[in-house]
């Protein structure tokens, strides 16, 4: 059976929404010291992804997210939180950072605070800025990144915080590539960590489904994780029983994650199908206006200007057009 990969983008999405304190205690501490959790927070994903959608149409900007807080002084705060998951560094990304920035920027005119998480096991040390020169003018965007990379094993395991045990997860995760066996090992063990924290139930429900449907066995070693689990744990304790997620359900979890995943690209398939028609026609039609527009600077005394606003071309077609028509005459 062909092994499944996981989806990285939706599973650091679904976690980071259940615990988004511990992520900002985590990764934006200066932050957290000063937002007012009692006010809740906001996520206008919907809003980022109608801001750029225009720009980065082949991309995938729903991975983003984008949350609004409020400080304690009661001002409020727009966090920009992309997730960078890709096995090679992108350059094109930084500028996408930027062009997110002034878009919210421009739009919200608030303050802004930009995290980039990379979870891959290979980013370049210029991962944390975007610069831009030219004829002396000059910008130079830069945000915050994580780096799972160069997080300190040691280090997480002492953090309390259940986002450090997700880092350890993506860490354990680059680390086994080749090695399905240690991958089983690092697996068991991060599950027993979650246990061991004593944390209440759900943390330790959103951390096992995140260590569950990142760190993928192959089935064997899924079965054997499973019944190994059930011995160590399915005791009479009704309470242990419930909190335990039996690696069936996941199984049923990630298939279902599948086929909703083939289905939505099946829609964006059927998006990009119509956008095409769309520029096809919008094509042809700017072809017919071209050509009417030749006829009319031939036969009539109309002035540029005019048959540019009757055939809905840009000016600068149409001068082009008049000179085509000087030359061949």
């Amino acid at each position: 059976m062909k092994e499944l990969h996981p989806d990285h983008d939706t599973h650091w999405k679904e976690l980071i929404e259940k615990r988004f304190w511990n992520t900002m205690a985590f990764f934006l501490p200066k932050i957290y010291a000063i937002a007012d959790q009692s006010k809740g927070v906001e996520f206008l994903d919907k809003e980022l992804h109608k801001l750029i959608a225009d720009k980065f149409k082949g991309g995938n900007t729903r991975k983003d997210k984008l949350a609004k807080i409020y400080l304690k002084n009661g001002k409020e705060h727009y966090v920009l939180i992309h997730f960078e998951v890709q096995a090679k560094f992108d350059k094109d990304f930084l500028r996408r950072m930027f062009v997110y920035f002034y878009r919210i920027f421009d739009k919200r005119e608030e303050n802004i605070t930009a995290l980039v998480i990379y979870t891959g096991d290979s980013v370049p040390d210029n991962c944390d800025r975007f610069e831009y020169e030219f004829m002396g003018t000059s910008v130079v965007y830069k945000f915050n990144v994580y780096r799972v990379c160069d997080a300190d094993e040691t280090e997480l395991l002492k953090n309390d915080n259940p986002m450090a045990l997700a880092v350890l997860a993506a860490k354990y995760l680059n680390d086994t590539k080749d090695d399905k066996e240690l991958r089983y090992t690092f697996k068991r063990k991060l599950i027993d960590l979650a246990y061991e924290r004593g944390w209440t139930d759900d943390k330790i429900d959103s951390l096992l489904q995140f260590i569950y449907l990142l760190v993928i066995l192959p089935n064997n070693l899924e079965t054997k994780l499973e019944n190994e689990l059930r011995t160590k744990y399915d005791i009479m304790s009704t309470t242990v029983k419930r909190k335990i997620p039996l690696i069936e359900d996941l199984m049923k979890k990630r298939k279902e994650i599948l086929e909703y995943k083939k289905q939505a690209m099946q829609e964006v398939r059927q998006e990009v199908r119509q956008e095409v028609r769309q520029e096809v026609r919008q094509e042809v039609r700017q072809e017919a206006n071209v050509e009417a527009a030749k006829k009319m600077l031939k036969m009539t005394d109309l002035s540029v200007e005019q048959v540019a606003e009757i055939q809905d071309l840009p000016i600068e077609v149409v001068i082009e057009l008049k000179k085509e028509i000087e030359n061949e005459t």
